[in-house]
């Protein structure tokens, strides 16, 4: 009911008049009296009682005293006040439904505070809006409420202002990630997080590392906040393609720390780096001028392995044009030969070539977990590791290298089930002393390394060290360019894919042919990956060498031979070791002085001039091949395939008679040990 409550008096005179005529009136004619009070008059007494509560109360009093009308005053005193109790709520809903409304009004984001232009652009900013029931300004974000009586109070959510700013989804993974943005103890901080992370309270406590405005009091509160924003905004933030590595794309395009290369109208793209690796993508940028960077190869000409390693660095995105798989280029020998300075250049191809962070080389220091993901995230770009000798274990190398020539991490789970395996298809390029084929053992793995032995900037080291000072200090301020013309040609020529692939089918079958060996056969594909490579990147700029790099690279893969045949340089260790050792044998012992070995026999070696074969316990072989870092299993299945070993009934040993003892042991035929022994 609605009550005019303007016309005052009306309601008093009714109850005035009831009251005179019940007095006047008799008995009969009471309930007739009281027929008149009829909801109209009813909404005029209520309509007085708001201002008139007390004279109206009292009036009612004294008619209840009436005989005949105690029961029916009392009933229209509570009929009046339960009117009136209705009133007054609903007058004090419809109160509070006015605040709350003003209190969920939504609000541009940008009334509150500002933001520069460099975290979020101003588009954006001015088109997002603060959801219903929060206030977002410089002292942070607030929760508005409204009681039961219309007064409000607030609940602080943050101490600074946060919001999301874009989403992004991830064309490798799938993943849907977010930009969040707050203003921290440094200044505004933007970071791509995934969407889990603003969705689960336990998460999000991690931002705090980074001065996000959250504590384990108010994640809750943050997370209600978040996915109210997102959801007021989800057709005002903006959307991007996003990719986790660097790299090529499945679309065909190439995307970069600082740039994505397409010959396609694309939407807009973003690289948004797996955690840890943010700073790292910052070391694939290029700086300076073009003109200087190629003024610094100018004084590495002369140099092959020099010009080689700059070949290698550009390759790594050739690889998956050509579908061929990865491989590596190890530079060895003496410190100070310019090992380390070949690596900078290579990586000054891509970025900057510094011993900190960001930087485009990286340290043989860091764990095979870290060295995989990495390569995962570099992908397409080459992977560049400096000093071997720094490796935590020298396993770390072999594993390495194995398990990037397959071109994929190892699988590995994780609290939410299994995790992403990592894949690339790129080139190692790595420095140390000893070669990196001395950590492995997979022939195939040694078959797929390029063991560039020696000073690669030659035996002067007065001439040699000044070129490296130079090349260092020009190549420090100028770098990043060689590559992105790398990818800027591969990009645009991408529908000549077939015809440089046939380029390099022709290249391939010319160093196989001239190959002088099976390893140089097997290394005729990188060859030719190197070749197709300068070819482009010469006519990209790149200057001209003064001495062909791969008439050094072909010599060396000759040399590689020997060492790349596993079985057969164990057989020369072995032969070696048991030279050394001839004393410990039964029948090279010392007989005159009763001599017997406290540490046993090694096994049976006849002193005569005219023996016929070396007999080796097999507990000791294995030992022996396991000391020179040679899977003793291996070794012994290929011996046998090369009937190296003589062999017992139908087992790869025989039973020896040593010291008048009986033992198992391997035989290694006179013939066998003297072809070994010749070189």
């Amino acid at each position: 009911m609605k009550f005019d409550i303007g016309v005052e008096g009306r309601g008093l005179d009714r109850l005035k008049t009831l009251r005179s005529r019940l007095l006047k009136a008799t008995r009969p004619k009471v309930k007739e009296i009281w027929a008149s009070i009829t909801p109209e008059v009813i909404d005029e007494i209520v309509a007085d009682w708001m201002v008139q509560e007390t004279e109206l109360r009292t009036l009612l009093t004294s008619i209840e005293s009436i005989p005949g009308s105690a029961v029916r005053a009392r009933n229209l005193c509570k009929a009046i006040e339960r009117l009136v109790s209705e009133d007054q709520r609903r007058s004090r809903d419809a109160h509070v439904a006015q605040i709350e409304a003003q209190v969920m009004q939504v609000n541009n984001l940008s009334t509150g505070f500002s933001v520069p232009d460099s975290v979020v652009t101003r588009d954006v900013f001015n088109a997002l809006k603060t959801p219903g029931g929060y206030t977002v300004d410089e002292l942070g974000v607030h929760k508005m409420r409204v009681d039961q009586e219309g007064n409000t109070s607030s609940q602080r959510v943050a101490a600074k202002p946060i919001f999301i700013a874009g989403r992004t989804i991830d064309i490798i993974t799938g993943e849907s990630k977010r930009q969040l943005v707050w203003h921290g103890a440094s200044g505004w901080c933007s970071r791509v997080v995934d969407r889990r992370t603003i969705m689960d309270s336990r998460r999000i406590i991690a931002l705090s590392d980074f001065d996000a405005p959250v504590s384990s009091n108010t994640s809750g509160s943050l997370i209600s906040y978040l996915s109210e924003f997102e959801a007021e905004n989800a057709h005002r933030i903006p959307a991007v393609k996003s990719s986790s590595r660097m790299g090529w794309l499945p679309d065909g395009s190439f995307l970069l720390h600082d740039q994505h290369y397409t010959t396609q109208q694309s939407d807009t793209f973003t690289l948004t780096p797996p955690t840890g690796h943010e700073t790292a993508a910052k070391g694939w940028s290029k700086s300076g001028s073009w003109s200087e960077w190629l003024h610094a190869v100018e004084g590495v000409r002369g140099y092959p392995y020099m010009m080689i390693s700059i070949y290698a660095s550009c390759a790594a995105p050739v690889l998956e044009m050509l579908k061929v798989p990865g491989f590596v280029v190890d530079f060895s020998g003496e410190t100070s030969g310019g090992k380390t300075t070949a690596l900078r250049l290579a990586a000054s191809v891509w970025g900057r070539p510094a011993d900190s962070y960001p930087t485009a080389m990286y340290g043989w220091d860091a764990t095979k977990v870290w060295i995989e993901r990495t390569a995962g995230f570099l992908h397409s770009l080459p992977l560049i590791l400096d000093e071997t000798k720094r490796a935590k274990h020298r396993n770390i190398v072999r594993d390495v290298i194995y398990d990037f020539c397959q071109g994929q991490g190892r699988g590995r789970g994780s609290l939410d089930g299994t995790r992403q395996t990592e894949s690339w298809r790129s080139v190692l390029i790595s420095s140390g002393e000893s070669a990196a084929t001395k950590f492995s053992q997979d022939a195939g793995t040694r078959a797929r390394v390029l063991s560039l032995t020696g000073k690669p900037l030659g035996s002067n080291s007065i001439k040699g060290g000044r070129v490296s000072e130079d090349v260092q200090i020009a190549i420090a301020e100028n770098h990043g360019h060689m590559g992105r013309k790398m990818v800027e040609y591969l990009v645009a020529n991408s529908h000549s894919q077939e015809q440089i692939i046939e380029v390099f089918r022709r290249v391939r079958a010319q160093y196989a042919d001239t190959a002088k060996n099976a390893v140089a056969r097997r290394q005729a594909s990188n060859l030719a990956v190197l070749d197709v490579t300068a070819k482009i990147a010469h006519s990209l700029g790149l200057p001209e060498p003064t001495v062909d790099p791969f008439m050094v690279l072909i010599d060396t893969i000759d040399n590689m031979a020997e060492d790349a045949d596993r079985p057969y340089s164990a057989m020369q260790e072995v032969l070696s070791w048991c030279a050394v050792h001839q004393t410990r044998f039964w029948g090279r012992h010392d007989t005159s002085s009763g001599y017997v070995s406290s540490m046993g026999w090694l096994g049976s070696w006849s002193r005569k001039m005219d023996w016929d074969h070396i007999d080796i316990v097999s507990s000791h072989l294995r030992t022996a091949l396991l000391e020179h870092d040679y899977d003793p299993h291996e070794i012994i299945d290929r011996w046998l395939e090369r009937g190296w070993l003589h062999r017992g009934n139908s087992r790869a040993t025989r039973v020896i008679r040593i010291d008048g003892v009986q033992a198992r042991c391997y035989s290694i035929p006179r013939k066998v040990a003297q072809e070994m022994m010749e070189d």
